[in-house]
């Protein structure tokens, strides 16, 4: 599920140019801190994952610099008058990138079904579309049930279960055209090398070394050489924290990262770094699976006073200050600038300082609904990816937690493919992590992972009150009524501790003087195909 995973792993993500000379293509070096493991829309769910895919896959409708939704794949669309009922026109002659393959909207249809295939789950598969959610329950047996209908050979047409906009047209997962074939003769390694993937977009992975390194070059089969301007995009993988970035390029090896240290920001503005505008990608804290690891943990974190108690215990100030540095302390869901915080700019969840005495008020309360004692509170897990950074925040978190509320925890580091695999499978009490912003707001996109329908254990939640929040939110007739009913929903969320929101991140762009073009999608993902110097 694209939002869960998007659950996503606040890594720094660095981005690179190499200043080009008369005559020489121009390159840009990208640096991750781990391999993309996989590039299959269905399972992505990695930072360097999704650089990779914004730059090679094109959807039915694309975001422009200008923050403007424009047609991609399609030539043109109309949509109803109550944005359910979605008709796309390809472009005539689309190929893949190997110039020979016609795209059609029989790609596009196949790609919906293979990601709601019921047979094979796909990690994120989604369902606003009309009947999806029933197939893939097998509460119906036939796709052609489902909101996806092929007019002709280059026009397919989406039903929705409730209106939908134009940012939902930019995502892969469903939107993106895959060829049957050549998936299905790939088989499990689809999307795993250079070999085994078949994308539109406007470049293509020419290599891919894992763990070490993968190089986009245009694509020359592409219908608007106008969108990929940068001749080679090269990813150098394991850039493992804000450390290494400022190294290389202070050493000349990078020309443009993402930082979010602010002491780290300074040092490169003395050095005649460009500090651009900020931006909030993501928000950082700590996942809380309802039903905990096993039952020992599961019997208080499904208790919202037991939860209150954990988020009233933190001091977000304190954290910002000492290891979270780049994030503001978060008092909300939504953070400022966000189009559902603008809809309800008055609201405070809750204190930026713990409050210990509350905190322990929450927690007495807690354990008279559970008649428990606080000796019977099991060793909470707070689990996390095995990076210095992580471990540090944290230990902070931890240290707070005991002095406040006298709850016991344990730090578990783990690999990042563990860490996916113990969070899609509910193997988790709570887990250090970030979630990416969104647009108009954060169901589709991250709430939706809470509902009782949730096709997997991510949350473990089965909150009918929620749900019906939930509900009434996505099916708002305009955008105004969604955001107002959003604001109900997020208090609800927010007030329950559903999840420990912690801090807002506040990303800028740092460049070399003279570099230009590179742009932010609504989604916080920078785009770096039509960089100049």
């Amino acid at each position: 599920m694209k939002k869960m995973l998007a659950l996503a792993l606040c890594a720094v993500l660095c981005l690179t140019l190499v200043p080009s000379v008369a005559d020489e293509p121009l390159k840009v070096r990208v640096a991750f801190g781990y391999d993309p493991n996989t590039l299959d829309y269905g399972k992505l769910n990695l930072d360097t994952a999704n650089f990779i895919v914004t730059h090679t896959a094109e959807t039915l409708l694309t975001q422009a610099a200008d923050g403007s939704y424009q047609p991609g794949l399609a030539e043109s669309y109309v949509k109803s008058d109550d944005a359910r009922v979605w008709t796309f026109k390809l472009r005539e002659g689309l190929t893949y990138q190997d110039g020979t393959t016609p795209i059609t909207a029989e790609d596009l249809y196949y790609a919906a079904k293979r990601l709601l295939n019921p047979d094979e789950p796909q990690d994120n598969a989604s369902f606003g579309i009309k009947n999806s959610e029933a197939y893939y329950n097998k509460e119906i047996e036939s796709f052609d049930e489902v909101g996806v209908r092929i007019i002709d050979e280059l026009t397919i047409e989406y039903t929705f279960e409730n209106p939908n906009y134009e940012s939902t047209f930019t995502s892969t997962g469903l939107y993106a055209p895959l060829e049957q074939a050549f998936v299905e003769a790939a088989g499990v390694t689809f999307g795993s090398s250079a070999e085994t993937y078949l994308a539109n977009g406007p470049y293509m992975v020419a290599e891919w070394l894992p763990d070490a390194s993968v190089t986009l070059v245009r694509n020359p089969a592409f219908h608007d050489a106008g969108k990929a301007t940068v001749d080679e995009i090269d990813i150098a993988l394991n850039a493992s924290s804000v450390d290494v970035v400022v190294d290389m390029l202070l050493a000349g090896e990078l020309d443009i990262a993402e930082i979010k240290d602010p002491l780290r920001l300074q040092t490169l503005a003395d050095s005649g770094f460009v500090v651009g505008d900020s931006f909030s990608s993501t928000y950082q804290g700590m996942n809380l699976h309802a039903t905990g690891k096993n039952e020992a943990s599961g019997r208080f974190l499904s208790n919202a006073n037991f939860r209150r108690a954990i988020s009233t215990a933190l001091d977000r100030q304190a954290l910002s200050i000492s290891v979270m540095s780049g994030f503001t302390p978060a008092y909300r869901l939504s953070a400022p600038g966000e189009p559902a915080y603008n809809a309800n700019p008055d609201y405070r969840a809750w204190d930026i300082t713990a409050d210990a005495r509350l905190a322990n008020q929450y927690l007495d309360a807690a354990l008279a609904e559970l008649g428990a004692t606080r000796e019977e509170i099991p060793v909470i897990e707070l689990m996390c990816y095995e990076s210095q950074g992580a471990i540090d925040c944290l230990t902070a978190v931890q240290d707070q937690l005991r002095q406040n509320l006298g709850l016991e925890t344990v730090i578990a580091p783990v690999t990042i493919q563990v860490m996916i695999s113990n969070a899609m499978s509910g193997q988790y009490d709570l887990w250090w992590g970030g979630n990416e912003a969104s647009v108009p707001d954060a169901c589709e996109s991250f709430m939706d992972g809470f509902q009782s329908t949730s096709p997997v254990p991510l949350r473990g939640y089965a909150d009918p009150e929620f749900d019906a929040l939930f509900a009434k939110t996505v099916t708002s007739a305009t955008l105004e009524e969604r955001l107002a009913n959003y604001a109900a929903l997020e208090e609800y969320f927010c007030g329950n501790a559903m999840h420990i929101v912690l801090g807002w991140d506040a990303t800028y762009v740092v460049t070399a003087e003279g570099f230009t073009g590179y742009y932010i999608t609504d989604g916080g993902r920078l785009n770096v195909s039509c960089m100049t110097k």
